[in-house]
């Protein structure tokens, strides 16, 4: 090998070691340079911050809230109108229903349909709620019941609280036809 090769590699590799050195040993240096002493806050400038803010929060906490109430609204009379005709229309397919599962396993969701409708055979009266299995993803929901009217889906929710405690009525889309007449009365039924 050449000689000269071989020094200028043993030459080459010396600078890059050096390089390397300075490089780490100078990073080293800015890093304790760069800290910086902790400011020191006493805990009474703080507490006496909060406080203040507090103090202030109370005093102005009811007017603040009051300001709607006493804003006086150039409106004109044409406006305050009740608008008096019915041209609301109600679509038939939109209502509610009891969510009493959210899982993310088909065959859970399935078996706690079974299990509702069986449950509900036996216990309610009046009204025997049909059960419903969907997917929204991620989860297989069971939905029960078609109602157009949200207090009666709450007093069905609350019977099947005592089975599902975490039924709860949704908005949902309905089969108007499996909804229950006015004129029902959900309840359990009597043991004879």
């Amino acid at each position: 090998m050449n000689p000269f090769r071989f020094s200028f590699y043993f030459l080459v590799t010396a600078m890059m070691a050096l390089l390397l050195i300075s490089a780490c040993s100078s990073t080293e240096q800015t890093r304790r340079g760069d800290e910086r002493p902790e400011r020191e806050t006493t805990p009474d400038l703080a507490e006496t911050a909060r406080e203040n803010l507090s103090d202030l929060l109370t005093r102005t906490r009811n007017r603040l809230s009051d300001i709607h109430f006493t804003q006086q609204h150039d409106v004109p009379e044409a406006f305050l109108k009740v608008d008096t005709t019915e041209n609301t229309y109600n679509n038939p397919f939109e209502g509610y229903r009891i969510q009493i599962l959210s899982s993310r396993e088909v065959n859970v969701a399935d078996s706690v349909s079974t299990q509702f409708r069986l449950w509900a055979d036996t216990t309610l009266a009046g009204y025997t709620p049909k059960a419903y299995v969907f997917f929204k993803q991620p989860y297989y929901k069971v939905h029960v019941g078609d109602f157009q009217d949200r207090d009666k889906a709450n007093n069905l929710s609350r019977i099947i609280k005592n089975k599902y405690p975490e039924a709860w009525v949704v908005h949902d889309r309905i089969d108007p036809s499996n909804v229950p007449a006015d004129t029902v009365k959900i309840k359990l039924q009597e043991n004879n």
